[in-house]
């Protein structure tokens, strides 16, 4: 089996803990709490989220994904990129989903880089704005930068967004989308950010390895009901051990999404075992993060590999968007 990459550094920023390690114990805890906001839906009552309790409830938009994203980006390169100059960055952003909503900017890159004191390679660097599977584009963008002739030693691959805006749920709320009394299909919000230094086999000591990445977009007519995201599921399944022994699916509770998770499992009976394959949801725990799914769940399963609580020594990912962006990645131990 061909490693595509290796993690070498590894950073997460959530409501549940302040650093990977933190979040990741804490999750595996199930110590989920969701807290009352200030805002109230069009029938009076008050909307609950999940949100980071150190960043104050009035920071909203564009700085507050910085403060959620900074500190995660400062873990994530401690010790490797001061030594090695500016770093190529492929971040995972959500879409506006509101008008009210503020637009993070074509400057975002560069302002989360100084914030956290990190330099940034911004030519070398993308936003990519796909919601939920985004990171597993940027995963892909990432390991083939790091692979292109005169790369740097490493890349920096992450996800952030956060639910907790004013516009954001007045929006969710309009489509019966959060989860409520009388919501019956509806999500709990949440935010989160997370990153992965990918580097080359001599560039630093490994917490996992990147066995495979697979993006692919859903028909939009309605015809069909997760075909791209089994496609992705089994493509990266076929590099793993079968069946796959861990797959963690962000799915949360809209029926939609669990309804297409469930059609995935059942068409990829030869990957999936219903005895021997193991399945977290990570929702369960956190809520909805929206963009920086796919990166939580990568930091999630390092640490799991790193402090030794992991299941299985391979972790299959699955990542579905609002929209048709489907895809899908495997991270092993090292």
């Amino acid at each position: 089996m061909t490693t595509m990459g290796l993690v070498a550094g590894v950073g997460m920023s959530t409501p549940l803990g302040l650093d990977a390690r933190q979040s990741a114990l804490v999750l595996r805890a199930r110590k989920l709490s969701p807290g009352k906001t200030g805002h109230r839906d069009r029938r009076g009552n008050t909307i609950g989220d999940v949100r980071a309790i150190r960043i104050d409830d009035a920071c909203k938009g564009r700085e507050r994904l910085i403060q959620l994203a900074a500190p995660a980006l400062v873990e994530a390169t401690r010790g490797i990129g001061a030594a090695k100059g500016p770093i190529p960055l492929f971040l995972s952003l959500p879409p506006r989903r509101a008008e009210e909503e503020e637009p993070l900017g074509p400057d975002f890159l560069d302002l989360l880089g100084k914030r956290a004191g990190v330099a940034v390679a911004l030519p070398a660097s993308e936003a990519v704005v796909l919601g939920h599977a985004g990171f597993a584009a940027a995963l892909a963008r990432g390991l083939a930068a790091l692979a292109a002739p005169g790369a740097g030693p490493c890349v920096v691959v992450g996800g952030v967004d956060s639910h907790h805006d004013p516009a954001v749920l007045a929006a969710l709320d309009k489509e019966r989308r959060l989860h409520a009394e009388g919501a019956w299909n509806g999500f709990i919000p949440s935010e989160a950010a997370a990153f992965v230094v990918l580097a080359r086999q001599d560039a630093a000591p490994p917490i996992a390895r990147v066995i495979a990445v697979a993006t692919g977009m859903e028909r939009e007519d309605g015809t069909e009901i997760g075909e791209a995201a089994t496609e992705v599921a089994l493509r990266v399944a076929g590099a793993m051990r079968a069946p796959v022994p861990w797959v963690l699916p962000d799915v949360n509770g809209e029926r939609h999404r669990v309804k297409e998770w469930s059609f995935v499992r059942i068409r990829n009976r030869s990957a999936f075992d219903e005895a021997k394959t193991i399945e977290t949801r990570l929702y369960d725990e956190l809520g909805d993060v929206g963009a920086a799914s796919g990166a939580v769940h990568a930091a999630y399963a390092c640490m799991a590999f790193r402090l030794g609580f992991a299941p299985a020594p391979e972790a299959l990912v699955t990542l579905a968007s609002e929209g048709p962006a489907r895809g899908a990645f495997a991270l092993g131990a090292p």
